[in-house]
C-alpha cells in the first residue's frame, strides 16, 4: 500500500450536503494493531474494505489523531481524490424526564388536563408541538469524534426543558406553564415516551474517482485515551536466585478493541505534537489550532514507557505444599521481544477489550540471581552556589541517617526492564514495595525493600582548617577550606550482612580509612570543585560497631 496524508477539512451546511454524506454507504474502520506507550498515546493501525460501485464512502468517526500522525494507505488501484472531513447531523431518541416533555412528546394528541382544584383549572384540547426546542448533546468521549448518548456517570444529551406548553382548545389557544400541571389525561391509546434530539458531529468520507469495490483502505495514526501500566512481583523466598513475575495493566477509555495485535512500547519516544489533535478530527477552532502550534496551550491541557515478549498465558496452578502457602504467580516464560531504533515491543496475540475497560495481563516470569544489600546514601552539603550547608536539624555536628534494606539483582533476560513498581515477597507475605527503574539485559540494578531499623548510622563532617579569600571565581572570594568527615555504622542484626556506604562531596580527597572506591562525576558549569562520590562496601558483623573517616579539601564561597 502507498500512505499519504489525505487531511482536507471542509466546512458546509445545508439539508442536501447533510443528507449526502449519511445517505452515503458507511465502510467500517476495524483497529487491527496497537501499539501502546505509557505516556496516554497509542499507535493505532485500522483498515476497511470499500462497498462496491462506490464513489463517495462514510467512514464516520474515529479515535481523534495528533497531529501530523494521520496517514492513509491504499493500492494503485484505487484512485482517491480527496478525504473530507465536515458536520453531519444526527438524530436520538432520548426517554422523556418529566409531564412537561411527556406532552411535547405526544404533540397533536388530545388531552385533558388538570392544573388546580377548581372546575376552572381543566383544560380539554390538543396539544401543539415546539414547545420547547432539544440542546446539542454534549461530547461523551473527548479522545473520539463522536457525540454520543451517555449511560451511568457519563454526559447525556439535553433534552427540551418544556417549560411552556400550548394548547389548541374550542375557544381558542391556551398557553401555560408545565410546572403548574398536576395530571395529563390522553385516552386509551399507547404514548410516545421519547423526544429526539438533534445534534452535530463530524465525520469523515473518501471521495474517489473511480468506484474500487472490494479493495482495502488503511490508516495508521497516534491518538489518546489508551495506556499500559507495568508491575513487577519479586519472590525472595530463595536465598541466591528471585522468581522475578511481571503483569501489565491496559487502561482503554479510546474504543473497542477485538482481537488486535497488540504491542507494550518500553523506551522514551519523542512525540512533538503529543498535546496537539489534527485538524482532521474537527474537535478544536482554526485559531485553538493555531495557537497550539505557536506553543499555546493545547485543548488536553485546558481540560485538565516493556514488559512483553509472547501472548502470556498462566499455567498449571501449582498444588498447595505442606505449609499451606497461597499459589505464586506462575508466568509464560521469556521469549524474543522486538527492537525498534530505541523502543522495545512486547507483543500480545488476538487481544479484546471494551471502551471503559481494565485488563490486568499477566506477562512473564524468569529466575534472576540476586542478592541483599543495605545501602546508606549520604549526600553532598555543597550547594549548587558553593555553599556549604550541612542539615539544618544537625544540633550537635552528629545525626542520625537512613539504611535501607535493598535487593540487587540482574536482569538476566534477553530484554530490558521498564522502570515500574516493585513488590516484594518472600514466604507468601509481603515484605516491601518500591520502584524498578529501567534496566538493560544484562545489568545490574538495587531496589529498596525496607527501612533498617536494626542498624544505627551517624556520620559527622568537622572543619580542621580554613584559609581566608584563598581565591576568585566568577567575581566572588573562596575561602579554601580542609574538611574531616566521619562515619559510623553499629550492627543489631543477629547474621553479618553487606553494607554499601556512598557518600557524595565536593572537593579534592585527601585521604580515606578504609581505602573506598573514588568515581569522578560531571559539575555544573558554575561549580569550581570536582564532584566525586566515594563508595566503601564492608561486611558488617553482628554487634560491631564500623568507624570511616575521611579528609578533603573544598573551595567555599565566602
Amino acid at each position: 500500500m502507498r500512505f499519504g496524508v489525505m487531511a482536507a477539512v471542509v466546512f458546509a451546511s445545508g439539508p442536501a450536503f447533510r443528507l449526502a454524506v449519511i445517505g452515503a454507504p458507511t465502510a467500517r474502520m476495524q483497529i487491527e494493531k496497537v501499539a501502546l506507550f505509557k505516556n496516554g498515546i497509542g499507535y493505532f493501525s485500522a483498515s476497511a474494505t470499500l462497498p462496491g460501485g462506490e464513489r463517495t464512502i462514510r467512514f464516520g468517526q474515529l479515535p481523534i489523531p495528533l497531529y501530523g500522525t494521520f496517514w492513509v494507505g491504499y493500492g494503485r488501484e484505487v484512485k482517491v481524490r480527496s478525504l473530507v472531513t465536515a458536520m453531519e447531523e444526527r438524530e436520538e431518541r432520548i426517554p422523556v424526564q418529566s409531564l412537561g416533555q411527556l406532552l411535547l412528546a405526544n404533540a397533536g394528541r388530545r388531552v385533558i388536563l388538570r392544573a388546580g382544584p377548581g372546575e376552572k383549572d381543566i383544560i380539554e384540547g390538543v396539544i401543539l408541538p415546539g414547545g420547547g426546542a432539544a440542546s446539542p448533546a454534549d461530547p461523551g468521549n473527548p479522545y473520539f469524534m463522536d457525540y454520543r448518548r451517555q449511560q451511568g456517570d457519563r454526559i447525556q444529551p439535553s433534552l427540551p426543558d418544556a417549560r411552556l406548553l400550548l394548547i389548541r382548545t374550542d375557544k381558542g389557544t391556551v398557553a401555560l406553564n408545565a410546572g403548574a400541571v398536576a395530571r395529563a389525561d390522553f385516552g386509551a391509546d399507547a404514548l410516545h415516551t421519547t423526544l429526539p434530539v438533534r445534534h452535530s458531529r463530524p465525520s469523515i468520507r473518501m471521495e474517489l474517482d473511480a468506484a474500487a469495490g472490494g479493495k482495502k483502505v488503511a490508516v495508521r495514526y497516534l491518538a489518546r485515551g489508551v495506556t499500559w501500566v507495568p508491575g513487577y512481583r519479586i519472590d525472595l523466598s530463595q536465598a541466591t536466585v528471585a522468581k522475578f513475575s511481571a503483569q501489565a495493566l491496559i487502561i482503554n477509555e479510546l474504543a473497542d478493541f477485538d482481537h488486535v495485535e497488540l504491542h507494550l512500547v518500553t523506551g522514551f519516544p519523542n512525540i512533538r505534537f503529543g498535546g496537539i489533535a489534527s485538524p482532521l478530527a474537527m474537535s478544536q477552532s482554526l485559531a485553538e489550532f493555531l495557537r497550539s502550534l505557536a506553543g499555546g496551550r493545547d485543548e488536553y491541557s485546558r481540560s485538565a514507557a516493556g514488559m512483553l515478549t509472547q501472548q502470556a498465558v498462566l499455567v498449571n496452578a501449582p498444588v498447595f505444599s505442606d505449609q499451606e502457602i497461597p499459589p505464586q504467580p506462575e508466568y509464560a516464560g521469556e521469549a524474543a521481544g522486538k527492537v525498534s531504533e530505541d523502543l522495545f515491543l512486547y507483543p500480545v496475540e488476538d487481544f479484546s477489550l471494551k471502551r471503559g475497560e481494565t485488563s490486568w495481563l499477566p506477562l512473564f516470569s524468569a529466575e534472576m540471581a540476586y542478592k541483599h544489600i543495605y545501602t546508606w546514601k549520604i549526600r553532598d552539603f555543597l550547594d549548587p552556589e558553593n555553599r556549604y550547608r550541612p542539615d539544618e536539624a544537625r544540633a550537635d555536628g552528629k545525626t542520625a541517617e537512613e539504611i535501607w534494606h535493598s535487593c540487587r539483582l540482574v536482569n538476566s533476560l534477553s530484554m530490558p526492564l521498564t522502570t515500574a513498581a516493585a513488590e516484594f515477597v518472600a514466604d507468601g507475605a509481603f515484605i516491601g514495595q518500591d520502584i524498578c527503574y529501567y534496566t538493560a539485559p544484562g545489568a545490574e540494578t538495587t531496589i529498596r525493600i525496607n527501612r533498617a531499623m536494626n542498624i544505627l548510622a551517624e556520620q559527622a563532617e568537622v572543619e580542621v582548617e580554613r584559609r581566608r579569600n584563598a581565591q576568585t571565581f566568577h567575581g566572588h572570594s573562596y575561602d579554601l577550606v580542609k574538611v574531616r568527615g566521619e562515619l559510623t555504622l553499629r550492627s543489631r542484626i543477629a547474621r553479618t550482612v553487606p553494607v554499601e556506604i556512598g557518600k557524595e562531596l565536593s572537593g579534592h580527597v585527601l585521604e580515606m580509612l578504609p581505602a573506598a572506591r573514588d568515581i569522578p562525576t560531571a559539575k555544573g558549569l558554575r561549580q569550581v570543585n570536582p564532584k566525586h562520590v566515594l563508595t566503601w562496601e564492608i561486611e558488617l558483623k553482628p554487634g560491631a560497631e564500623v568507624k570511616l573517616t575521611y579528609l578533603y579539601q573544598v573551595y567555599i564561597r565566602d
